[in-house]
């Protein structure tokens, strides 16, 4: 949030109020002042919510949220403990902005739900410390590293109570010249350390959960943040009109296709080390979980993928009867995604509508919106990889599902599966159908899906099945009825 605000702050004062190094003064604090508050509501602006005073070299920035909360109809809710927070900022020989920050931040807030149950909130972080580098001509942080200690939330509505928090955190964050022309890449790294929480509800008994460390690693390329920056500030402008003209819409629309595609690629990753549940029936646990989003530039032909990873699953001892304990996959991975959404068709579509009429979007015209992203009604899925592994399999998938989503009946399906010492895991069956018969139907399946398959010549065997219309369906090129 600290951060938001200062990026926030300074992006309006750097469209208005240039700044140069040995202008630390009191008139120079008036003029940032007025820069920072220009989009601000005037019943915001006389709250005294924002000051700006010079010190020493460079200005301090305060925002005193006790002051902001007094000026909003808050019947229902009150909170109490906000102290104003400030960001210091110097004015450097290029142009940029030099920013620091120090301080704590602790409050509780006490009301009521729509539902009329009561409701406490409390939130503290101690020794945050922020410094960075904010630019201008990008109207963001160059730069910037963030830590802190202890950060706790509670909150309680009726009887639920939410417990959550972290030992300690820290955040970098970088910028570079992109080689797309004209834009800028951007990467964040950090890590929470000593994750806890703890969920409480009259019908279940108390879970709690725990990671040794939750791990952070975001990047953006080819961010075109000049242009960005021309738009938002268009469309802070522009909300303050009733009625907006024509001309206005037409830039509106000129200026979003001007900063379109927006960025070029875009990944995330969060990992949870030494990830815990603990229950009353016992302890679930998991060495390592990985979760990631992609996504490629909007344009023709825009993928959004996601991921999933662990390793070393555990469970509370004697929860998997001990005939299945060894199905559990050491490994298990997917990755998924929804590819070809033609993001540049949903601009062209969305920049035809009128914007000049009040209200939502008609049904029609959303329905219409919708339709832009898939050509020709298709959507495809698809799974670059899906893989498990333990001691008695090694096996990995690939593949992609086309169709339309209104004709469910109607699609095509292609994979290819891939399997490593696939006698090991019949013969597993085979002897586990002393206990359980069923398990013969089982190895049975898996010896006619060998017999199927084609040996790569690192001695896997391969499937490549394809199910067609949702009729058609072979097996490495042959048909099956």
């Amino acid at each position: 949030m600290k951060r938001t605000l200062i990026a926030a702050g300074l992006m309006a004062a750097s469209c208005v109020y240039p700044v140069a190094a040995a202008e630390i003064n009191d008139k120079g604090a008036r003029s940032l002042k007025e820069s920072l508050s220009y989009f601000l509501p005037d019943t915001v602006k006389s709250a005294g919510f924002l000051t700006v005073k010079p010190a020493g070299g460079r200005y301090e920035i305060s925002y005193d949220f006790a002051k902001l909360l007094k000026s909003i109809d808050k019947k229902n809710f009150k909170v109490s403990g906000l102290k104003p927070f400030s960001i210091f900022a110097a004015p450097l020989d290029n142009g940029q902005w030099k920013l620091n920050s120090d301080s704590d931040m602790s409050f509780t807030v006490q009301g009521k739900m729509p539902d009329g149950k009561p409701t406490n909130l409390s939130y503290s972080v101690t020794d945050m410390v922020f410094s960075g580098i904010f630019d201008p001509a990008i109207s963001y942080l160059r730069s910037g590293e963030a830590t802190s200690g202890p950060i706790r939330m509670v909150s309680k509505s009726g009887p639920e109570e939410v417990e959550a928090s972290f030992a300690g955190m820290n955040y970098s964050l970088a910028s570079a010249a992109s080689a797309t022309a004209g834009g800028t890449d951007f990467t964040g790294k950090g890590s929470f350390s000593r994750f806890y929480e703890r969920v409480a509800t009259p019908q279940t008994p108390p879970v709690q959960i725990r990671a040794e460390s939750l791990d952070f690693d975001v990047g953006v390329q080819g961010v075109v943040a000049e242009k960005i920056r021309d738009l938002v500030m268009f469309v802070l402008e522009l909300v303050e009109d009733e009625k907006p003209s024509q001309a206005e819409i037409a830039k509106l629309k000129e200026l979003f296709r001007g900063a379109m595609p927006f960025f070029t690629a875009l990944s995330e990753k969060i990992t949870f080390n030494q990830f815990t549940v603990a229950s009353p029936i016992g302890d679930f646990g998991v060495h390592k979980l990985d979760y990631t989003f992609t996504m490629s530039e909007p344009a023709e032909a825009t993928r959004i993928g996601f991921g999933a990873r662990v390793e070393n699953i555990s469970t509370p001892d004697g929860i998997i009867p001990p005939l299945y304990a060894q199905l559990v996959p050491d490994m298990a991975e997917m990755e998924v995604g929804v590819a070809d959404l033609n993001f540049q068709r949903f601009v062209d579509t969305l920049m035809e509508m009128d914007f000049s009429k009040p209200g939502p979007l008609p049904d029609e015209e959303g329905e219409r919106l919708g339709k832009a992203f898939l050509d020709d009604g298709q959507l495809t899925v698809d799974f670059p990889r899906v893989a498990a592994k333990s001691a008695l399999y090694d096996v990995e998938a690939s593949g992609k599902v086309k169709g339309n989503p209104e004709e469910k009946d109607r699609y095509t399906l292609e994979t290819s599966i891939l399997a490593r010492d696939i006698d090991k895991l019949i013969q597993y069956f085979q002897n586990a159908a002393k206990s359980d018969p069923e398990f013969n139907q089982v190895s049975f399946a898996m010896m006619m899906a060998k017999g199927m398959a084609k040996t790569e010549p690192d001695g896997r065997l391969r499937w490549d099945i394809k199910f067609e219309d949702g009729k058609n369906f072979s097996v490495n090129g042959q048909p099956i009825q």
